[in-house]
């Protein structure tokens, strides 16, 4: 007859439990899948900011003011919301204010310096 469980053999001859049905097997298997769930990479907020400034880079490369204002007003909500800081804020709101004066060329410029320093999301992600 064969017991169930531990199987004896393995025990009585190595001193060692069957590691499948080790409790700190599951223990390290849960702490690995929290950890890797943890680290795996940006939040939704992340990915939402280089989205807004995404549209309002792509505003300016089309010199639309009409696209210009939908992303101005998308930053601002997103700063209302505190998914931006008052600085990441004040920097767009920079961008943005050169672009309304016209000086297009100088807003597209801040704009990819801007995302380069504050990607938000790492390229290939």
């Amino acid at each position: 007859m064969r017991s169930r469980g531990r199987s004896p053999t393995l025990v009585k001859t190595t001193g060692i439990e069957d590691p499948m049905k080790s409790p700190n097997r599951w223990k390290f298997l849960l702490s690995a899948v929290l950890f890797a769930a943890g680290c795996g990479g940006p939040t939704e907020v992340d990915r939402d900011n280089r989205r807004a400034v995404d549209q309002l880079l792509t505003a300016i490369t089309l010199r639309s003011p009409s696209l210009l204002d939908a992303a101005a007003k998308r930053v601002a909500t997103r700063h209302s919301a505190g998914q931006l800081t008052d600085e990441e804020s004040q920097s767009l709101e920079a961008i943005i204010q050169k672009a309304h004066a016209g000086n297009w060329g100088a807003a597209e410029t801040d704009g990819y310096e801007f995302r380069k320093q504050n990607p938000f999301v790492r390229e290939g992600r």
